[in-house]
């Protein structure tokens, strides 16, 4: 990640806005945030955490974290952060909250995140910064941004967390195989332990078993399709004797159901006689009956209709005789209205003059006052007009006395430049000789040894020889005891005439002596342990040695630098000497300068002052100059406002033509209002009393037009029925005598009984349909049984015949049925078995297989030692800046534990504890280890640069501590690593390339000066 801009506002002391441009700050490689403590430098890392997690170091959510984090002052948080990824995609994250009407409500934190993208910033689903930078809020702290106080977390973390910490980091969650391995494992065991429960059920399924009932079955068969062929015979023979015997038994009913409709066959006949009538009379009569029928009712009602109607006729024609008359009387009345209506607006317009005339009083009386007023500003004017001549010459002298700015700034900055380089000059000459120091220190080591320093290693060389030498002395020595030792064992058993065990020679003439070897033995003991000690005093020595000619050679390159940089340091400072162009001026007095530069200043404030008065005096005559414009707006606009209301009053007195205006001279308004309402009154009155009776009168007219409409059409609708029912009545007199019908009423009977002739007809026509077909079925059925040899004896001994051979058959079908599944099932299930056993023995090769796994990555085994592997990477990494910090004394080793310990080289290269560290040490170690993290996050991620910040932790180092930590922080710049340094030590702040400072203000809250 590396950071382009950021600005805070509201946040903890930064009360107003302040932004920082880290695109700046970082091209040198590595920079400094100073300030004093409590002056907010520490916030500034805490919103670039809160910016991209939501989470801060101080608080948490329930502790009002929103309402604390918010400056007493302020009404907002607002925290902007831009920065580049791993992959160089730019993003912006934005965190904000606001206080609400009651100081300690405070609206929820609102954070949004976007992407630079098309020369636009395009907002993200997700606001979550470890899914840009692939860090949780924990490791971002450790790795990215850390915290103060927090900076050796990870050198001190347990084994575990750690161990956690680099599964995240480096994505070694793709090694923790142990629970899925777990999970194939006992899904293996089930599938196991499911085949022997389904094996377990074919225990008796083998091949013999069905060979045998394979035998069974064929036979079976055989004997089955034997009586099957046998059976068919039989029912054929009985089909032909059931469908004679059915013949036999149908003749004699269908002979029963001929009798019963011959005595049905008179009634018949008489509903077919029954029903012709009816459809005739239907025919021809029912229609013209039907409408002679409603004709006459509808007759009758018309009479009726036609006597309402002349009553409501004569009664309407009163009425509108009566509203004529009143309408009479009111219409003179009504044609002098236009008059009276006139006369009113007249008095109107005498009330509206009375009231323009008081409205003219009251802005006569407004102007007055404005030209007072109007006066009283043109003096004021005059008077600031005079105020700022006066200061305007006044700042001008000043400015003219004053000395040059940038002249002033220059030679401030070449004495603070040139204190610099001398202050650099002295450091560099107390390293030199400290250097010396240590490098005569280092020398005397060999004098104390009386070893030469360019051929030591050869002299110890020759000491390892020589004790080599002695020791293959003493195993010799050692190994001829031991012969005799056991050679002493056969000589105490040769006798003569007994063959000896060795050589098989029965003479014995000269034995060999053997003394005591006990004394001997013990000799050797002692010169090996003496022989060892020395061994081990020369390991140690040479260690020591190593160390010191290590040391020498890198005193000896550290004096060469510093011998060169200090040429350096004062090439520059003699270069800057001679840069000095100031002939008012001596170098050499910086106390004459710092005398005119305190005037300076006094001079700054003093102009700064008087402009402040200045400005205050050109804005009173601004606001002086907008009154009188608008005062002189106003009493224009009185004046306007006066000719317009004259204007008026003359033009109402020429619009008044009904009435004598001189008459209402005497009129106040509530008198004229009085008339008016009379008059109106009256006017309302007639208005009213006109329409009225013009409206009753209309709707008298209508109503009786259509009254008498109504009833001339009734009348002539009357007629046309009258002439209707003739002709129909005319009509069935002609049918009665064509049809032989005494009279109306005989027809009219028959088509009362109102007969349903279509089922009436269907009956009869199902009757004669049974009749005929019943005639023909009997028939054929004597045509069939006339020679069919038939008897009842026969046809009962073929039936028991036939459910003895069906019984037999159904027997031996189902037992052939039996066999035939039950053989089916046998071999379906002996595949089954042989399918079961062929998964039952891979699943046996699959869990051996399995087991091996589990046993190689139960517990996060696997994973460990995956991460012990980076972990042992990161110290060889941090070790080749620690070892020179250490000047070569400490080196970090990582333990089983996956803990980091220290091979101390000053006490014989024993292993420790990393927490029994120094302060400045453990400082050392952990800015070594979080710069070889960087490095590999830097490396994974495949970036250009890398970045982080420290917050504090140099006070616990030494000068010479500081300078080695210097040293290496600016080495970092050629490897592509930036690195930004909080801190309250004002020795760091002269040494770093770009910084900036928080200076906390009593007024303004914390504000950031770049350098």
């Amino acid at each position: 990640m590396l950071p382009l801009y950021l600005s805070i506002e509201g946040l903890y002391s930064y009360q107003q806005k302040q932004e920082i441009d880290f695109t700046n700050l970082s091209e040198a490689g590595l920079f400094g945030i100073f300030g004093s403590v409590g002056s907010g430098k520490s916030s500034i890392l805490e919103a670039i955490g809160y910016a991209l997690y939501g989470e801060t170091e101080r608080l948490n959510s329930k502790e009002k974290r929103t309402y604390n984090m918010l400056n007493l002052k302020s009404n907002q948080v607002l925290i902007d952060f831009q920065f580049l990824n791993y992959d160089g995609r730019k993003f912006r994250f934005v965190a904000q909250w606001r206080r609400k009407k009651k100081f300690q409500d405070i609206t929820d934190h609102e954070r949004n995140a976007y992407e630079w993208k098309d020369n636009n910033w395009l907002p993200l689903e997700s606001n979550d910064g470890a899914e840009i930078t692939n860090l949780s809020y924990a490791n971002f702290k450790r790795t990215i941004i850390i915290p103060q106080g927090q900076f050796k977390e990870f050198l001190e973390l347990k084994g575990k967390d750690r161990s956690e910490m680099m599964k995240e980091i480096f994505f070694l969650n793709k090694y923790d195989l142990g629970p899925k391995v777990s999970n194939l494992l006992a899904e293996n065991n089930k599938k196991l332990e499911h085949l022997k429960g389904a094996l377990s059920g074919f225990e008796e399924i083998n091949t013999e078993i069905i060979e045998e009932k394979n035998e069974l079955f064929l036979s079976l068969e055989k004997g089955l399709i034997e009586l099957k062929n046998s059976f068919e015979q039989l029912e054929i023979q009985h089909k032909a004797l059931q469908i004679t015997k059915q013949n036999r038994l149908d003749l004699v009913g269908k002979q029963n159901q001929l009798t019963d409709l011959e005595e049905k066959k008179s009634h018949i006949q008489k509903i077919e006689s029954e029903v012709n009538e009816y459809e005739l009379v239907s025919t021809y009569f029912r229609e013209h009956i039907l409408n002679l029928n409603h004709i006459n009712t509808n007759k009758k009602l018309l009479l009726t209709k036609i006597e309402n109607l002349k009553e409501s006729k004569d009664s309407l024609k009163v009425g509108l005789d009566d509203v004529e008359k009143r309408l009479e009387i009111t219409l003179p009345a009504y044609q002098n209205l236009d008059k009276s209506k006139a006369e009113v607006q007249d008095l109107l317009k005498v009330i509206q003059n009375l009231e323009l005339k008081e409205v003219k009083k009251e802005k006569l009386a407004n102007i007055d006052k404005g030209n007072s007023f109007y006066e009283k500003q043109k003096k004021e004017e005059q008077k600031f007009s005079n105020i700022i001549k006066q200061l305007e010459q006044e700042i001008d002298n000043i400015k003219n006395s004053k000395i040059n700015t940038s002249e002033l700034l220059a030679i401030d900055s070449w004495y603070t430049k040139r204190d610099q380089i001398n202050n650099q000059i002295v450091d560099e000459k107390d390293l030199l000789n400290k250097a010396s120091e240590q490098l005569f220190e280092l020398k005397d080591i060999f004098i104390k040894y009386d070893l030469n320093e360019s051929n030591w290693l050869y002299s110890l060389d020759s000491k390892y020889h020589s004790l080599a030498s002695k020791e293959f002395d003493l195993k010799n020595d050692e190994s001829d005891l031991r012969l005799k030792k056991e050679l002493s064992q056969y000589i105490h058993n040769l006798h003569d005439g007994e063959p000896c065990p060795l050589c098989g020679s029965n003479e014995h003439p000269s034995p060999m002596q053997i003394e005591n070897l006990d004394m001997d033995f013990e000799n050797l003991s002692i010169q090996h342990k003496n022989l060892i000690d020395e061994k081990t005093f020369l390991d140690k020595l040479k260690s020591e040695l190593s160390l010191a000619a290590s040391k020498i050679s890198e005193k000896k390159l550290e004096l060469e630098k510093l011998n060169q940089s200090k040429l350096v340091l004062e090439k520059v400072y003699d270069d800057h000497l001679a840069c000095f162009i100031w002939p008012d001026f001596d170098e050499n007095n910086r106390d004459d300068f710092e005398i005119k530069k305190s005037d300076f200043f006094k001079i700054e404030a003093l102009i700064i002052q008087k402009e402040k008065f200045l400005q205050e005096n050109r804005t009173e005559l601004q606001n002086t100059r907008e009154l009188l414009h608008k005062s002189e707006q106003k009493l224009n606009n009185y004046q306007n406002e006066i000719s317009v209301l004259e204007g008026s009053i003359k033009q109402n007195l020429q619009q008044i033509q009904s009435i004598d205006v001189k008459d209402y001279l005497s009129f106040d308004k509530f008198m004229l209002d009085n008339s008016i309402k009379e008059r109106t009154s009256e006017i309302n009155s007639i208005q009213r009393s006109y329409e009225d009776l013009t409206k009753k009168l209309l709707e008298f007219k209508t109503q009786y037009a259509q009254v008498k409409g109504t009833y001339i059409e009734a009348q002539e609708q009357y007629v046309q029925y009258s002439t209707k029912a003739q002709e129909l009545q005319k009509l069935l007199t002609n049918l009665l005598i064509e049809f032989k019908y005494s009279d109306i009423a005989s027809v009219q009977l028959i088509l009362n009984k109102g007969l349903d002739t279509n089922a009436l007809r269907g009956k009869v026509q199902s009757f004669q349909v049974a009749y005929q077909t019943l005639t023909n079925q009997i028939q054929e059925l004597l045509e069939k049984t006339e020679n069919d040899n038939y008897s009842d004896e026969k046809f009962d001994e073929l039936s028991n015949l036939i459910v003895v051979r069906k019984n037999e058959l159904m027997i031996k079908t189902e037992s052939y049925g039996a066999l035939k599944d039950d053989l089916m099932r046998l071999n379906i299930e002996l595949e089954r078995k042989k399918d079961l056993l062929v998964q039952y023995e891979q699943l046996e090769v699959r869990k051996k297989n399995l087991d091996i796994l589990f046993n190689m990555f139960k517990g996060n085994g696997f994973v460990n030692y995956v991460s012990s592997i980076h972990l042992h990477r990161l110290c060889e990494i941090a070790n080749h800046r620690f070892n020179r910090l250490t000047k070569n004394q400490l080196s970090l080793v990582i333990n089983e534990n996956n803990e980091f310990e220290v091979i101390d080289y000053l006490n014989d290269g024993y292993r420790r504890s990393a927490k029994t560290l120094s302060g400045g040490q453990s400082f050392q170690a952990s800015l070594c280890l979080a710069l070889a993290l960087a490095e590999n996050i830097q490396w994974l991620n495949k970036a250009d640069k890398n970045f982080f910040f420290i917050d504090e932790g140099f006070g616990t180092q030494d000068s010479e501590s500081i300078n080695t930590v210097f040293d290496t922080l600016q080495y970092l710049h050629q490897e592509n690593r930036i690195v930004g340094i909080i801190s309250h030590v004002e020795e760091l702040k002269e040494r770093m390339p770009r910084s900036i400072t928080v200076v906390k203000d009593m007024e303004k809250g914390s504000q950031i000066i770049v350098n």
